[in-house]
Protein backbone atom coordinates (compact mmCIF):
# COMPACT_ATOMS: atom_id res chain seq x y z
CA UNK A 1 0.00 0.00 0.00
CA UNK A 2 1.37 3.39 -1.05
CA UNK A 3 0.68 6.50 0.99
CA UNK A 4 -0.20 9.46 -1.10
CA UNK A 5 -0.45 11.96 1.72
CA UNK A 6 2.62 14.10 2.09
CA UNK A 7 3.60 15.19 5.54
CA UNK A 8 2.47 18.76 6.00
CA UNK A 9 3.20 21.05 8.83
CA UNK A 10 1.35 24.32 8.99
CA UNK A 11 3.16 27.16 10.70
CA UNK A 12 0.98 29.96 12.01
CA UNK A 13 2.58 33.00 13.52
CA UNK A 14 0.92 34.90 16.29
CA UNK A 15 -0.04 38.38 15.13
CA UNK A 16 2.13 41.14 16.54
CA UNK A 17 0.86 42.57 19.78
CA UNK A 18 -0.62 46.00 19.28
CA UNK A 19 0.58 48.23 22.10
CA UNK A 20 -1.78 50.36 24.13
CA UNK A 21 -2.35 53.69 22.43
CA UNK A 22 -0.16 56.26 24.17
CA UNK A 23 -1.88 59.24 22.67
CA UNK A 24 -5.66 58.99 22.97
CA UNK A 25 -6.75 61.02 19.96
CA UNK A 26 -9.87 59.20 18.80
CA UNK A 27 -12.81 57.68 20.59
CA UNK A 28 -11.62 54.31 19.26
CA UNK A 29 -8.28 54.80 21.04
CA UNK A 30 -10.12 55.37 24.31
CA UNK A 31 -12.22 52.24 23.79
CA UNK A 32 -9.20 50.09 22.86
CA UNK A 33 -7.14 51.26 25.82
CA UNK A 34 -9.94 50.65 28.33
CA UNK A 35 -10.72 47.26 26.78
CA UNK A 36 -7.10 46.10 26.93
CA UNK A 37 -6.58 47.45 30.46
CA UNK A 38 -9.58 45.41 31.59
CA UNK A 39 -8.48 42.32 29.64
CA UNK A 40 -11.63 42.23 27.53
CA UNK A 41 -12.12 41.01 23.99
CA UNK A 42 -13.88 43.07 21.36
CA UNK A 43 -16.69 40.54 21.60
CA UNK A 44 -17.09 41.35 25.31
CA UNK A 45 -17.15 45.10 24.69
CA UNK A 46 -19.71 44.61 21.92
CA UNK A 47 -22.00 42.80 24.36
CA UNK A 48 -21.55 45.50 27.00
CA UNK A 49 -22.31 48.28 24.50
CA UNK A 50 -25.05 46.30 22.75
CA UNK A 51 -23.45 46.64 19.31
CA UNK A 52 -21.90 44.23 16.84
CA UNK A 53 -18.31 43.05 17.22
CA UNK A 54 -17.56 44.60 13.83
CA UNK A 55 -18.65 48.00 15.14
CA UNK A 56 -16.10 47.84 17.96
CA UNK A 57 -13.41 46.73 15.49
CA UNK A 58 -14.22 49.61 13.12
CA UNK A 59 -14.22 52.15 15.96
CA UNK A 60 -10.90 50.96 17.35
CA UNK A 61 -9.27 51.00 13.89
CA UNK A 62 -10.72 54.45 13.16
CA UNK A 63 -12.61 53.14 10.13
CA UNK A 64 -15.90 54.40 11.53
CA UNK A 65 -17.15 56.60 14.35
CA UNK A 66 -19.90 55.61 16.76
CA UNK A 67 -23.30 57.15 16.30
CA UNK A 68 -24.33 59.57 19.01
CA UNK A 69 -26.91 57.07 20.30
CA UNK A 70 -24.01 54.87 21.48
CA UNK A 71 -22.13 57.66 23.27
CA UNK A 72 -23.97 57.18 26.56
CA UNK A 73 -23.03 53.52 26.90
CA UNK A 74 -19.47 54.23 25.69
CA UNK A 75 -19.00 56.96 28.31
CA UNK A 76 -20.33 54.65 31.03
CA UNK A 77 -18.03 51.86 29.82
CA UNK A 78 -14.99 54.17 29.85
CA UNK A 79 -15.87 55.74 33.19
CA UNK A 80 -14.91 59.21 32.00
CA UNK A 81 -15.80 61.74 29.31
CA UNK A 82 -13.42 61.19 26.36
CA UNK A 83 -14.21 64.26 24.26
CA UNK A 84 -12.00 67.33 24.32
CA UNK A 85 -14.37 70.16 23.41
CA UNK A 86 -14.73 73.02 25.86
CA UNK A 87 -17.49 72.85 28.46
CA UNK A 88 -17.36 76.35 29.94
CA UNK A 89 -19.88 77.93 27.58
CA UNK A 90 -23.54 77.02 27.33
CA UNK A 91 -22.80 75.56 23.87
CA UNK A 92 -20.14 73.26 25.29
CA UNK A 93 -22.38 72.19 28.16
CA UNK A 94 -25.21 71.46 25.71
CA UNK A 95 -22.91 69.34 23.53
CA UNK A 96 -21.65 67.44 26.58
CA UNK A 97 -25.21 66.92 27.79
CA UNK A 98 -26.30 65.67 24.37
CA UNK A 99 -23.36 63.26 24.11
CA UNK A 100 -23.78 61.94 27.66
CA UNK A 101 -27.46 61.27 27.09
CA UNK A 102 -26.87 59.86 23.60
CA UNK A 103 -29.32 62.28 22.01
CA UNK A 104 -29.59 63.29 18.39
CA UNK A 105 -30.33 66.92 17.56
CA UNK A 106 -33.98 65.97 17.04
CA UNK A 107 -34.29 64.22 20.40
CA UNK A 108 -32.53 67.09 22.17
CA UNK A 109 -34.84 69.56 20.41
CA UNK A 110 -37.86 67.68 21.73
CA UNK A 111 -36.55 67.98 25.29
CA UNK A 112 -36.08 71.75 25.01
CA UNK A 113 -39.15 72.26 22.78
CA UNK A 114 -37.21 73.68 19.83
CA UNK A 115 -36.37 72.49 16.34
CA UNK A 116 -33.30 70.29 15.77
CA UNK A 117 -31.59 73.01 13.73
CA UNK A 118 -31.92 75.36 16.69
CA UNK A 119 -30.01 72.93 18.91
CA UNK A 120 -27.40 72.61 16.16
CA UNK A 121 -27.08 76.42 15.96
CA UNK A 122 -26.74 76.66 19.75
CA UNK A 123 -23.90 74.12 19.73
CA UNK A 124 -22.07 76.01 16.99
CA UNK A 125 -22.69 79.28 18.85
CA UNK A 126 -24.46 80.73 15.83
CA UNK A 127 -27.39 81.44 18.08
CA UNK A 128 -27.86 81.77 21.83
CA UNK A 129 -30.61 80.08 23.82
CA UNK A 130 -33.02 82.29 25.72
CA UNK A 131 -32.28 82.74 29.43
CA UNK A 132 -35.12 80.32 30.24
CA UNK A 133 -33.69 77.61 27.96
CA UNK A 134 -30.19 78.28 29.29
CA UNK A 135 -31.45 77.57 32.79
CA UNK A 136 -33.00 74.30 31.54
CA UNK A 137 -29.73 73.28 29.90
CA UNK A 138 -27.72 74.14 33.03
CA UNK A 139 -30.13 72.25 35.30
CA UNK A 140 -29.83 69.11 33.17
CA UNK A 141 -26.06 69.51 32.82
CA UNK A 142 -25.63 69.84 36.60
CA UNK A 143 -27.57 66.60 37.09
CA UNK A 144 -24.93 64.63 35.12
CA UNK A 145 -22.70 62.33 37.20
CA UNK A 146 -19.54 64.03 38.46
CA UNK A 147 -17.17 61.73 36.56
CA UNK A 148 -18.73 62.93 33.32
CA UNK A 149 -18.36 66.65 33.95
CA UNK A 150 -14.64 66.23 34.68
CA UNK A 151 -12.78 65.81 31.42
CA UNK A 152 -9.53 64.42 32.72
CA UNK A 153 -8.69 60.74 32.64
CA UNK A 154 -7.09 59.44 35.79
CA UNK A 155 -4.31 57.02 34.82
Amino acid sequence: MVRSILPYRKVVRKPPRIPLPKLLTTLGDHIRRTRLERGLLQRDVAKILNVSEDSVTYWENDRAKPQVQHYRSIILFLGYYPFTHETESIAGKLKQLRYCMGLSYEECGEIFAVHATTVWAWELERNTPSPYRQSLILARWESLPEFVTIQTRII
